[in-house]
């Protein structure tokens, strides 16, 4: 059986998306491969009980880069017993140190960004932090990750922006992908559906990113008095200040009474907001697909996202809706959502589930991932 060891910077929950993903693709490869996770801090998610866990632990001067004291040796073992090397993410010392391991070793591996190099996220830092992150590119990072054996991307656009840095590199397009039979467990457990008003459900981080002051914004130009919108998510510490300005933006539209901000929501509450949303919508300025929205569809529930997403066009032809990342474009699509009928809502969230289970389900890509991981472990 082929040996595979992930490398992630930070496995724990506070790590939201890549944390996620990982977690996901580890268990997804779990009947078919025997797998390590390698992370460094203090904490990591409970993994599979047949997969093994390495945790370097952070220290010293170099904690800005999580950089573990004495874990190279620890790294550089783990990758000598590994058939396949997948790092995941690109800024910190574990992903680094674990390409030129890997290198020494004659180990292939490949890489996932995860989205880090997409240009909304370059384009809104500070130039000071711009110009860190290309010094750190081009002297670091880069001379270690031109050699691996293969670059991951998770949809066509971001595919084709990776090209750009790594032009000699085959880029290999995989999407994320959902347990549908874990889906359908989760929401065999919840009640009914309580009757109640239609709402629009946002779910996710509350960060820029996300767009949520342009769905506030879309939702206070809607002639719809009886249609809420919840948005349910958790805060990060350093964008409590786009927090505080969502809610005074709901209160200056006077809509206090008809948008409702939840916080983090725990698995079940999570499950049944989905379902029983009128539509979900997930506006982001960028996303390199946004797992939410392929649960939602999965809950059978129509979803309205951005074309700034790696969504791809079928989307809106299984009953979707792909818009600009603008406000005149989100309230159109929610004015449209907004008059569907009963059937009619019914029938676009059956056909976005068929679509998810056709293409972004385990059971579509499961056998992708396993043929790429044996391609490469036949070059060690």
């Amino acid at each position: 059986m082929i040996t595979l060891l992930h490398v992630t910077e930070d496995h724990s929950s506070a790590n939201t998306g890549i944390t996620s993903a990982v977690d996901a693709l580890v268990r997804q490869m779990q009947p078919s491969l025997q797998q390590s996770v390698v992370a460094t801090g203090d904490e990591m998610v409970p993994l599979p009980s047949n997969v093994s866990e390495i945790r370097l632990k952070i220290g010293g001067v170099g904690r800005f880069w999580r950089t573990a004291p004495g874990g190279r040796r620890t790294l550089l073992h783990s990758v000598q017993q590994m058939d396949v090397i997948h790092l995941h993410g690109i800024w910190m010392w574990v992903q680094w140190a674990a390409a030129r391991s890997a290198r020494q070793q004659g180990k292939p591996f490949l890489l996932s960004i995860h989205g880090m190099l997409e240009p909304w996220i370059w384009q809104r830092q500070h130039w000071y932090h711009q110009w860190k992150k290309k010094i750190y590119w081009r002297l670091i990072a880069f001379p270690a990750f031109q050699h691996a054996s293969l670059i991951h991307a998770i949809h066509a656009r971001e595919a084709k922006n990776l090209k750009t840095y790594f032009p000699h590199l085959p880029i290999e397009v995989i999407s994320p992908s959902l347990d549908l039979e874990a889906v359908r467990s989760a929401l065999a457990a919840i009640e009914p559906k309580p009757a109640g008003d239609p709402y629009i459900l946002f779910l996710g981080r509350l960060h820029p990113v996300k767009g949520i002051d342009l769905l506030i914004q879309a939702f206070a130009n809607l002639d719809a008095p009886r249609l809420l919108l919840k948005i349910a998510g958790p805060t990060q510490p350093r964008e409590v200040v786009y927090s505080t300005l969502l809610q005074k933006m709901v209160m200056d539209a006077g809509l206090e009474g008809r948008v409702e901000f939840l916080g983090a929501v725990p698995g079940n509450q999570k499950w049944s907001l989905l379902r029983n949303a009128w539509a979900f919508c997930l506006p982001s300025h960028s996303e390199v697909i946004g797992m939410v929205n392929l649960e939602a569809a999965a809950c059978r529930t129509p979803v309205i996202t951005t074309k700034a997403t790696g969504i791809e066009d079928a989307w809106t032809e299984c009953g979707g809706m792909l818009v600009e990342t603008e406000v005149e474009a989100l309230t159109q699509a929610l004015e449209q959502a907004y008059r569907w009928t009963v059937h009619e809502r019914a029938e676009r969230g059956e056909n976005l589930y068929r679509l998810v289970e056709s293409t972004y389900s385990w059971k579509a890509t499961s056998s992708r991932w396993v043929d790429l991981y044996q391609r490469l472990a036949a070059k060690s």
